[in-house]
């Protein structure tokens, strides 16, 4: 007795739901693959990210330490929008350790962040220097998203002014 046809019936049902049904639309999400230099200034994804909500982490080179950082990143705001984090939470996304100083604004699809205190923080390999989040921008089509780190700057130990440091970027997708 051979009942083969429903079963086969059923699993492509369950296959085709699994996969967003018939139609195919599946929900749009962000997907960030990390770049493969991290000897120095580098993003990297936070576990603390969802589909919808990508949290990047600002990691230092191992061995560096210093008072502040500047960062301002640019995301194509037809894809990804800058995350408004509530007043509870880190300000704006910023986390540097101990801050003093400390200020983040969003102006059109750029964010900028400066942070700065008055004594030397050394950086952990494990532990981000800031945060800053994305938001899936709402009907974003997939495709590349285009996150362009514009300048960036790092208040070393005892240092009377910042120097220009370069920020490797992944891969940003709308998938």
């Amino acid at each position: 007795m051979r009942r083969s046809g429903p079963v086969i019936a059923g699993i492509a049902l369950v296959l085709s739901l699994a996969c967003g049904g018939a139609g195919g639309g599946s929900t749009p999400k962000l997907v960030y693959t990390a770049p493969a230099d991290t000897s120095s200034w580098w993003l990297k994804q936070d576990p603390a990210s969802t589909p919808a909500f990508l949290l990047l982490d600002l990691m230092a080179p191992a061995g560096t330490s210093g008072q502040g950082v500047t960062l301002i990143l640019t995301a194509d705001a037809s894809k990804a929008v800058w995350h408004a984090f509530s007043s509870t939470s880190s300000m704006e996304g910023l986390v540097y350790p101990g801050a003093l100083v400390s200020k983040a604004s969003v102006q059109g699809s750029s964010l900028r962040i400066v942070a700065a205190q008055d004594t030397a923080v050394a950086y952990t390999a494990s532990t981000p220097v800031l945060q800053v989040g994305l938001d899936l921008a709402s009907g974003a089509s997939a495709g590349t998203v285009t996150l362009t780190p514009s300048a960036a700057g790092h208040l070393g130990a005892g240092a009377s002014a910042a120097d220009a440091i370069t920020v490797q970027v992944g891969e940003l997708q709308v998938q």
